[in-house]
């Protein structure tokens, strides 16, 4: 007699184990519908690795006592779940919803705020203060100080004072640009408003987005300051026991979204709640491509 009941049909479609968690940039991946990010773009190890493709369905029903007639998927949702070990800057920067790929050697201002105002009505303007690429500007600490209402240095923390296009101070209402040719740092004319006044002080940081995550033990992660959380792209690499076969599961706009809990222990690694929902990716929605107009949320396959 034959044995009865769920007999295993495959061996090698049998799932243990976990999947290997990979991030990139969206933008420049979207025409790709296979698998194109590497081993190097993973997330490390991990705790789990959960998919749920969840429908919610409307169902038509008729007659006494009522049965179903038919169901019909009002709404679909794609979600990848896992939990972190790495506490590195990148890990801890996607799920803050950032996207550490993006902008390689691109600069950022941060942390603009007025440290001394003898009128005490100076507001500084962060949006009015830019900076180019990392190929012609330092990150850092500037200090602004104001030699009068109308004038004012512009110290970098270890360059000392910095001298603009003129090789002369620069009056707010002109505005200051150090390195004009390729307008390495710019601070717009009207960067402050208020009343500024000789001894007024001005402190910001420019920040190297790319650089700021590349180590493993150097970089920062602001709070108090969330936003949208950036598309990214996310793929999860399945490798099945017999190590030949993998099952891909792919997002091509993804957004990383987190409650970020670091749970310390004495004896077990902390572990970092982090879930990739998949948006649109088609043409139709910006930032989208026509590879993806069949499957706008992205693909399950094997190979």
């Amino acid at each position: 007699m034959g044995r009865t009941g769920p007999v295993t049909k495959d061996t090698s479609t049998v799932a243990l184990g976990l999947a290997q968690i990979r991030v990139g940039n969206a933008a420049t991946n979207i025409s790709q519908v296979s698998s194109v990010l590497t081993a190097d773009q993973s997330i490390g190890a991990l705790a789990n690795t959960k998919y749920t493709g969840e429908v919610s369905y409307w169902k038509l029903e008729s007659g006494f006592p009522l049965l179903e007639d038919m169901t019909v998927p009002l709404r679909e949702t794609a979600m990848l779940e896992c939990a972190f070990k790495e506490l590195s800057p990148k890990n801890l920067a996607i799920a803050r919803g950032l996207d550490p790929s993006e902008g390689a050697g691109t600069m950022s201002v941060s942390g603009a705020h007025v440290v001394t105002s003898a009128n005490g009505d100076l507001v500084v303007d962060q949006t009015k203060i830019t900076v180019a690429s990392q190929d012609y500007i330092e990150a850092g600490t500037y200090t602004v100080e104001f030699t009068s209402a109308t004038a004012y240095d512009v110290r970098h923390d270890s360059l000392g004072t910095l001298e603009n296009d003129a090789a002369v101070d620069v009056g707010t209402t002109e505005g200051f640009s150090f390195d004009g040719a390729n307008d390495a740092l710019t601070l717009a004319a009207s960067f402050v408003t208020g009343t500024p006044a000789a001894g007024d002080i001005v402190r910001f940081s420019v920040v190297n987005l790319s650089s700021d995550f590349a180590d493993n033990h150097t970089g920062s992660i602001g709070l108090g300051s969330i936003a949208a959380p950036k598309f990214v792209r996310m793929e999860a690499v399945y490798t099945y026991p017999n190590g030949v076969n993998h099952m891909y599961i792919i997002f091509p706009r993804a957004n990383a979204v987190a409650t970020t809990e670091i749970d310390l222990q004495a004896e077990d690694a902390a572990a970092v709640p982090l879930s990739f929902e998949a948006k649109r990716a088609d043409a139709e929605v910006s930032g989208g491509n026509a590879a993806w107009n069949n499957m706008p949320l992205g693909v399950i396959s094997f190979d």
